[in-house]
């Protein structure tokens, strides 16, 4: 009987492997069934995953005009998976044909080519022409590109309520990134009225999917209000996907002891994180812990250069305090009162109570006369994230303190 039972097992396992292999041989005029089994081998559906296989019928359903194939096939060649050679050549020929022939996703991937150069010479117009034909057939990375572009005014006139419009449509897709970009405009009154409701409802939808700016956001919505153990867990959710501004957060929320207890450990590792990650208030923090000697040992040397860099960066006044404060009390460098002066001046300037006050000790009448004779500072638009004159950056602040 177990005999019988493997015989019968063996020829029927026989019979539909020769039936598939006949199927193989019967298909090879067949485009549509060779795209079939392309996929079967992209896939490892039935047939064990082999890209080598994949690209090959591939390219014979391809090359007799199917389009699918076409666009896979261009897939393989763009990513040089399957054993292929990296072509953007051949990459660009075969989206165009899918796209020409109508393949919506062909369209984006077509679109991005043109826009960035690939193979072809940079083509703004033909981008935008692909990327909303593809946004219009459906595909949601189309959507949201044409949504980011209207909303960052890249390649057409900045327009909210066009960006609107594609967000929606990628959002209702479930697109993360939209959901972000639509809450955000909520927020702001950016091309439809602000709903702070709808705001919040789109964050946390964004949020729950994983995205690192929506969680981010969601900590300040909470942290705004009071509630420290909800911020803490959207800034932990932020921070650990390496969003900079949410590891700045949490070194605030350690620094000041909001979670019921002062913690400079964490503050401190949370802050360096933060400036190799690109933010640069972290930088003027721990300058600040260093200054105070809070779970270090105290270097003024140290906390000096943090906020020197901190000024060449962002011309403010709180660094500039703190610096005029070290030249008056010799803090790491030569006393130096002539300098402290300088330094305050350049607070003061910008309303900085502090550095008033000592101006007046150490000017006395003439307070006034000195400020009036210090050249106006010149305000960096907001967002601006370097001082041109400097050229400094974080990035490279952030590469010296890890060499």
């Amino acid at each position: 009987m177990k005999k019988i039972f493997c015989f019968t097992l063996a020829a029927i396992v026989f019979g539909a492997v020769s039936a598939y292999c006949v199927a193989i041989n019967y298909n090879e005029t067949d485009p549509e069934k060779q795209y079939e089994i392309a996929m079967r081998y992209l896939e490892g559906n039935g047939l064990k995953k082999d890209e080598v296989q994949a690209f090959n019928w591939f390219k014979k359903a391809a090359l007799q005009g199917n389009v699918n194939a076409q666009y896979e096939l261009a897939g393989l060649y763009a990513s040089g998976k399957g054993n292929v050679h990296q072509s953007d050549k051949e990459a660009f020929k075969w989206y165009k044909k899918a796209a020409d022939s109508g393949h919506g996703e062909a369209k984006f991937y077509l679109g991005e080519m043109y826009q960035n150069a690939r193979a072809t010479e940079q083509n703004n117009e033909q981008a935008l022409k692909y990327y909303e034909e593809s946004a219009a057939y459906g595909y949601v990375e189309a959507q949201y590109t044409m949504g980011e572009l209207y909303y960052t005014g890249t390649m057409v006139e900045k327009d909210y309520q066009k960006a609107y419009k594609w967000f929606l449509k990628a959002a209702e897709q479930k697109d993360k990134r939209a959901q972000y970009y639509l809450a955000t405009m909520h927020k702001l009154g950016q091309g439809t009225a602000k709903n702070s409701d709808t705001a919040l409802r789109l964050y946390k939808e964004s949020a729950e999917q994983g995205y690192a700016k929506a969680q981010n956001e969601l900590g300040n919505y909470y942290y705004d209000r009071g509630n420290y153990k909800a911020a803490l867990k959207w800034y932990d959710e932020a921070a650990n996907q390496g969003n900079s501004d949410a590891e700045y957060a949490l070194g605030l929320i350690y620094y000041h002891g909001e979670t019921g207890k002062i913690n400079f450990i964490a503050s401190l590792e949370y802050f360096r994180r933060a400036m190799v990650g690109g933010n640069e208030d972290a930088i003027f923090m721990l300058g600040m812990i260093y200054y105070n000697g809070y779970e270090v040992d105290r270097d003024y040397k140290e906390a000096m250069g943090y906020f020197k860099d901190y000024d060449r960066l962002k011309d403010d006044s709180e660094a500039e305090y703190m610096i005029g404060c070290m030249y008056a009390a010799g803090e790491g460098v030569e006393e130096n009162e002539e300098e402290a002066k300088e330094w305050f001046l350049k607070a003061a300037k910008k309303n900085h109570e502090g550095a008033k006050t000592k101006l007046k000790e150490m000017f006395g009448e003439d307070f006034n006369v000195k400020l009036e004779n210090v050249s106006s500072v010149q305000e960096t638009e907001p967002g601006v994230q370097e001082n041109k004159q400097n050229n400094v950056d974080v990035k490279s602040i952030a590469e010296e303190f890890l060499e």
